[in-house]
């Protein structure tokens, strides 16, 4: 596939996400989500096509793979249809699930298959319902749609320029089309007590999972299917795991977020036997969160829990007492992984260094970067180091000023902004931490205020993901980021009769 093709096809698929975003028809959204994953589709395909080599020259092969593919879509989105829970739920339980896959050249590939293939049957089943059900989809507000397609639009344009366009690609065809298709299907979707509970306890259930492996990793002194953290535990005096995880620091990253939602429950709860349950489960979570020796997870699930403290208890306490804690935990953590021949600067692994290069790299080209996910090309050639060694800084506000230079972070700040301003919108009228009465989940019986309540663990989760991202990297390029998003702005919205929040959540 020439050059001009592939980034016509990434204008195109973002844009017809972007078109999915801001329309208000049932229908015609969900035209916009299936014409997307088609010419994403496309656009993968046409750029591993060299790599199917095996599948070409084997026509019958590649007809019965995709007769098998395309059964299972089917019968997936029939069963979505006849069951609607399935759809968020099983994107819900899809969301960590990475399978390796040889993508040519000797190299590995670590895609969300189980996800792509739930998010596929799921545009099939809302195609289907939208044909017979001829109502309105729900509104997006306004600055989040806009602050996504300017993301979304601005990502696909530079990568025009992008020293390494077929990164831009995949990243495009496979992690930011499919997830804000994900966010459309998420957010449209009704999310009551019962649906709430059942996601909640998918995600606990796949952490205690996860957790668990984790510590039979730990014990038994072997992990699975990652040889460069094989290389690093040898040369390091701690072990860390991956668990089902490829890499320890989004193995911790998950633990972390769920620990987060399950605390932001326990602390609204009134029912000692739940509660003991709940204490349970984190606890297992977070003895599997010290195998990984994730720094970034580790003040992420600060941060979230900080959140929770100022929108439970008191905000001006947390504030006061929130720098200290966080410092001691930063000073602890890189005590912890010192010897006597390593510094801090060398228990941070080498992202100093990145985060250095990274700058260096903004500062060289301030306005427009050097193009999306140009980062790992114009970083080896800068340091002449090996290249795909790296692939961000490490910081994601470094690895976008590198990539995007001004015009991107404008665009990240934007979306954080409308990301947050949204997700804590009305949270005065809600938290007690904020003047609003308190009542135990357990007291509430009807659906409007436990639905304003499950916001705040939303919100803690997002806030702790996203210091996660500043830390490490994957905003954009992390489900979790879209899914949490969703929920957060579907129960904004099913809420928006509140007089706390601002008028254009309330319009109608």
């Amino acid at each position: 596939m020439t050059d001009v093709l592939q980034v016509l096809g990434c204008v195109a698929a973002t844009g017809l996400v972007a078109a999915a975003l801001l329309v208000g028809s049932r229908r015609a959204r969900a035209a916009a989500l299936f014409a997307a994953m088609v010419v994403a589709l496309a656009l993968l395909t046409g750029q591993g096509w060299d790599e199917l080599e095996s599948l070409r020259d084997s026509p019958g092969v590649f007809a019965g793979v995709a007769e098998v593919g395309l059964v299972a879509l089917i019968g997936l989105a029939a069963a979505m249809v006849r069951w609607p829970l399935l759809l968020p739920l099983l994107l819900v339980a899809a969301l960590p699930f990475r399978i390796p896959i040889d993508v040519g050249g000797g190299e590995d590939a670590n895609l969300l298959v189980p996800l792509y293939l739930v998010i596929g049957a799921g545009v099939l089943a809302t195609a289907f319902t939208a044909w017979r059900d001829r109502k309105a989809t729900r509104r997006l507000p306004v600055p989040l749609a806009a602050a996504l397609v300017a993301a979304l639009g601005l990502y696909a344009i530079q990568s025009a320029y992008s020293n390494d366009l077929d990164f831009a690609t995949r990243n495009i065809g496979f992690f930011l089309v499919p997830f804000a298709v994900m966010f459309c299907l998420l957010v449209d979707v009704r999310w009551t007590r019962r649906l709430l509970a059942l996601a909640l306890a998918v995600v606990l259930g796949e952490a205690l999972l996860f957790a668990v492996i984790g510590l039979g990793q730990h014990i038994a002194g072997e992990i699975f299917w990652n040889p460069k953290l094989e290389t690093s535990n040898d040369f390091h005096f701690y072990f860390r795991v991956n668990s089902l995880f490829w890499d320890p620091n989004i193995f911790g990253r998950y633990l972390a977020l769920s620990i987060v939602l399950a605390t932001a429950v326990l602390v609204w709860l009134g029912d000692r036997r739940s509660a003991g349950y709940l204490i349970g489960v984190i606890a297992v979570a977070f003895a599997g969160l010290l195998t990984a020796f994730s720094q970034t997870s580790f003040i992420a699930l600060l941060f979230g829990l900080g959140v929770i403290c100022a929108l439970r208890w008191d905000l001006r306490r947390t504030l006061i007492a929130s720098p200290v804690v966080v410092a001691i935990a930063v000073v602890g953590v890189l005590i912890a992984g010192q010897t006597e021949d390593r510094s801090a600067r060398e228990v941070t692994e080498g992202h100093s260094t990145l985060f250095e290069g990274g700058i260096d790299l903004a500062v060289e080209r301030p306005l427009l970067g050097h193009g999306s996910a140009s980062f790992s090309e114009s970083f080896s050639e800068a340091e002449d180091v090996k290249k795909g060694a790296t692939t961000s800084s490490h910081n994601e506000p470094v690895t976008v000023a590198a990539e995007q230079g001004l015009v991107g972070i404008l665009a990240y700040v934007a979306l954080l902004g409308a990301s947050l301003w949204i997700l804590f919108a009305g949270m005065r009228r809600i938290a007690p931490g904020l003047g609003a009465r308190f009542r135990t989940i357990d007291s509430v019986k009807s659906e409007p205020p436990f639905l304003k309540t499950s916001r705040v663990a939303i919100a803690a989760a997002f806030s702790a993901l996203l210091v996660h991202t500043i830390g490490y990297a994957g905003y954009l390029t992390d489900p979790l980021t879209w899914a949490l998003l969703a929920v957060g702005t579907a129960l904004v919205v099913e809420t928006k009769a509140s007089p706390e929040l601002p008028a254009w959540l309330r319009r109608k």
